[in-house]
C-alpha cells in the first residue's frame, strides 16, 4: 500500500490550519474550515477507493497516470513546458518521493485548498471583513463543483492558491508595506508560480503584477508622494523589465498574437459538436468586431447555461452555480458603489483583477462544461467581494420576516383577549 502518505497528509491538512494565530484563535473559523476539509477528504477518498467521481474522469486521470509514469523514470525529468507538463512533473516528483497513489494526489490538491482557506482568512482580516468571516469561508469551501475539482489531481486547486496568494501580497503591500522588498518578492513568486500552471495565466500574471505594483505602491497618497508623471515613468520601466523577462523565458506574446491564437483555437474547437458549446466566435478582424464579440463571450462564460439552455440534471447544477455567481457579483458591484475612499480603492482593485482573470478564461473557453472548472481560481475573490453584501441582505430579510411574524402574533393575541 502506497497510500500511507495520503493518510498522513489528510491528518496534516487538519493540523496546518492551527499554525496561524489569526485562524487558531477563532474556534468558529477553525470549525468552518475543518468542515470544508472533511468534505474535500470525502471526495478524495471516494475517487481513490470507490470509483471515479464526476468531474475527475479525463484530465484528472490523465495527470495522475502521467505523473505515475514520470515517477518510474530513473532520472527526474524537469522541462520548461506548458502548464499541463509542469503540473504533471510536480505530481511525478511527489510520487517518486512518497509513492504513487491516487489518494495522495488528491490530498495534495486538498492541501492547496487548505492553504487557500488560511490565505482567505488572512485577507478577510486585512480588509476588515472579520464579522463576515464564517460566511465567506463556507461560501468559498462548499461550492459543490469546486469541492470536486479541489479534491482530485487537477491544477485548479493550486491555481486558486497562487492567485489568492498574489492578491494577498498586493493588498499587504498597500496596507502594511513593512519591508517593501520582501513583500514585493513574495508577490512576484506567487504570480510566477501561478503562471507555471497554465499558458493563459502566464499572460495574466504580467497584467496582475503591473496592476498590483501600481495600486499597491504608487496610488497610496499618504505614504508615497511621487509626482504622477514619475509614477507612470517608474511603472513603464517595470513594464519593460517584465516584458524582457518573459521574452527571455519564452512566454512573450503581443496582444495581436494572443488574440490570433485565441481566434484560431476557438475556430478549431467549435468544429467539435458539443451540446454545451456557446456558439459565439471571437471577431478579431476589427476593433468594432472585438467590442461586439468580447462582451457576448464574457457573458456566456460567466452565466451560461441560461434557463432555456438546460438539457439535463447536470445543467441544472451548473445553472444554480451561475445564479450564485451572478448574485455575488451583483453584491460585489453594489458594495463597491456604496463604499468610499480606501475601501472603494480595495474593491476597485479586487474587481479589476478578478474580472481580468475571468475575461482571460472566457476568451479560451468554448463550453460551460469547461468553464465550471475555470471559475475555480477566481471564485475566492468573487466570494470575498460579494459575500458581505449578500450576508447583510439575508440578515435584513430575515429580520423583516421575523419582525412581521412577531407583529402578526401580537395582533392575534390582542384580538383573542378582546374577544
Amino acid at each position: 500500500m502506497e497510500d500511507w502518505a495520503g493518510w498522513l497528509l489528510a491528518l496534516f491538512n487538519f493540523s496546518i490550519v492551527l499554525m496561524w494565530k489569526h485562524v487558531r484563535s477563532d474556534r468558529k473559523v477553525v470549525q468552518a474550515i475543518w468542515f470544508c476539509i472533511i468534505l474535500h477528504h470525502a471526495v478524495a477518498f471516494l475517487n481513490a477507493y470507490v470509483g471515479t467521481v464526476v468531474g475527475a474522469e479525463a484530465d484528472a486521470a490523465s495527470f495522475h497516470f502521467r505523473g505515475a509514469a514520470l515517477a518510474t523514470l530513473p532520472v527526474p525529468e524537469w522541462t520548461n513546458g506548458t502548464g499541463m507538463v509542469i503540473y504533471t512533473q510536480f505530481l511525478g516528483s511527489f510520487y517518486r518521493a512518497f509513492g504513487t497513489s491516487l489518494f495522495f494526489g488528491g490530498e495534495l490538491s486538498v492541501l492547496a485548498f487548505t492553504l487557500s482557506c488560511v490565505v482567505l482568512v488572512k485577507l478577510v482580516y486585512l480588509l476588515d471583513l472579520g464579522r463576515f468571516r464564517i460566511g465567506i469561508v463556507l461560501l468559498f469551501g462548499l461550492l459543490p463543483s469546486a469541492v470536486i475539482f479541489r479534491s482530485v489531481t487537477l491544477r485548479e486547486s493550486w491555481q486558486a492558491l497562487f492567485f489568492l496568494l498574489s492578491i494577498y501580497w498586493v493588498v499587504r503591500l498597500r496596507k502594511r508595506p513593512g519591508i517593501l522588498i520582501f513583500t514585493f518578492m513574495f508577490m512576484l513568486i506567487s504570480a510566477f508560480s501561478m503562471a507555471l500552471l497554465h499558458n493563459g495565466l502566464r499572460v495574466y500574471a504580467m497584467y496582475l503584477i503591473l496592476t498590483g505594483i501600481y495600486w499597491g505602491i504608487f496610488s497610496r497618497k499618504k505614504d508615497f508622494r511621487w509626482a504622477r508623471h514619475v509614477r507612470f515613468l517608474f511603472v513603464g520601466l517595470l513594464f519593460a523589465c517584465v516584458i524582457i523577462l518573459i521574452q527571455k523565458i519564452g512566454w512573450y506574446l503581443t496582444v495581436g498574437e494572443a488574440l490570433e491564437k485565441v481566434e484560431n483555437f476557438r475556430k478549431l474547437a467549435v468544429t467539435i459538436n458539443s451540446r454545451t458549446s456557446y456558439g459565439v466566435m471571437l471577431d478579431t478582424s476589427s476593433v468594432l468586431g472585438l467590442v461586439k464579440t468580447i462582451p457576448m463571450i464574457f457573458a456566456q462564460y460567466m452565466f451560461a447555461p441560461f434557463p432555456w439552455q438546460v438539457g439535463n440534471v447536470k445543467d441544472i447544477h451548473v445553472l444554480l452555480e451561475s445564479m450564485l455567481r451572478f448574485v455575488l457579483l451583483f453584491f460585489a458591484v453594489y458594495s463597491w458603489r456604496r463604499s468610499s475612499a480606501e475601501v472603494r480603492s480595495h474593491y476597485s482593485f479586487l474587481l479589476i483583477v478578478v474580472l481580468g482573470i475571468e475575461l482571460m478564461w472566457a476568451l479560451g473557453t468554448l463550453n460551460w462544461g469547461t468553464a465550471i472548472r475555470h471559475h475555480v481560481p477566481g471564485y475566492s475573490v468573487i466570494v470575498l467581494l460579494g459575500a458581505p453584501g449578500l450576508i447583510l441582505f439575508m440578515q435584513r430579510l430575515h429580520f423583516r420576516m421575523f419582525a412581521r411574524g412577531k407583529v402578526s402574533c401580537e395582533k392575534n393575541e390582542q384580538a383573542r383577549h378582546m374577544s
